[in-house]
């Protein structure tokens, strides 16, 4: 995702915070809005966040795999691409390394921020 895109996203309506993860899942870049994303903290615990669900999601997808793989099912949970929640005020998606964080009044729903992170990813 390029600044372009990272601007792009950021200037839609209800976006608050648009960025990419390094391997280590910590934030590599990003760009935000809103006081809430420019305090250090909260940008923090939105990283840990993303990262404690994305392992648990992987995990999770490991371990269906090994089950599927025990019988006759070939099928595959691996490897996990992306994740949705919305709760409370906020929406966020991770989609491989990039990640959205919108205000879920102002967004048209998980559907809108998960093709926002698609049409990034082409």
């Amino acid at each position: 995702m390029s600044d372009s895109e990272f601007d792009q996203l950021i200037s839609r309506d209800g976006i608050l915070l648009a960025g990419r993860f390094g391997p280590d899942w910590r934030m590599a870049e990003h760009k935000s809005k809103g006081l809430y994303f420019e305090n250090p903290q909260a940008v923090e615990m939105a990283q840990r966040f993303c990262a404690a669900v994305t392992v648990m999601f992987s995990s999770m997808a490991f371990a269906m795999d090994e089950v599927n793989r025990t019988g006759f099912d070939q099928t595959s949970w691996l490897p996990q691409k992306g994740w949705t929640f919305s709760g409370g005020d906020y929406s966020i998606a991770v989609y491989g390394d990039r990640f959205v964080f919108g205000e879920a009044e102002k967004i048209q729903g998980l559907d809108e921020l998960r093709r926002l992170l698609h049409e990034g990813k082409r």
